[in-house]
């Protein structure tokens, strides 16, 4: 079963944003849990506070706002680390709402039974590594 192993859980992860980046949300969300726990930095403050979101469809309607905006997340890197797996994205391009420099960011996602349980967005690699437990 894809996302069994770490190998598999990478891949799961990777097919989930590549289907993204094809504009394929429905396939992206589909292997995302109903009652996903994401939790976010948000862009529009220097040094945001974590924030916390649930389920599937708040992380559809803060994609929607994305493309809205006319931004893309390209996947530039994965790396899966038992039922855990950091996505290292880009999203090029000037957005008005995001009050820190730079457009790379950097999610560790759990996985379970194949599908995306949890997302964390983390400041930085480092900081991302350590979630990932490979520090």
């Amino acid at each position: 079963m894809v996302g069994s192993t770490s190998a598999g859980n990478e891949q799961l992860v990777r097919g989930a944003y590549e289907a993204y980046e094809a504009g394929d949300l429905a396939r992206m969300l589909a292997v995302v849990d109903r009652d996903l726990e994401w939790t976010y930095l948000d862009p529009a403050f220097e040094d945001p506070e974590p924030a916390v979101c649930h389920g599937r469809r708040e992380l559809q309607v803060a994609l929607d706002r994305l493309a809205e905006r006319g931004l893309a997340m390209h996947l530039e890197e994965v790396i899966g680390y038992g039922d855990r797996v950091l996505a290292v994205t880009v999203t090029p391009g000037v957005d008005e709402f995001r009050a820190r420099p730079g457009d790379r960011s950097f999610t560790v996602l759990a996985v379970r039974d194949g599908r995306i349980v949890a997302m964390r967005a983390c400041r930085d690699r480092r900081e991302a590594l350590e979630v990932l437990g490979r520090d």
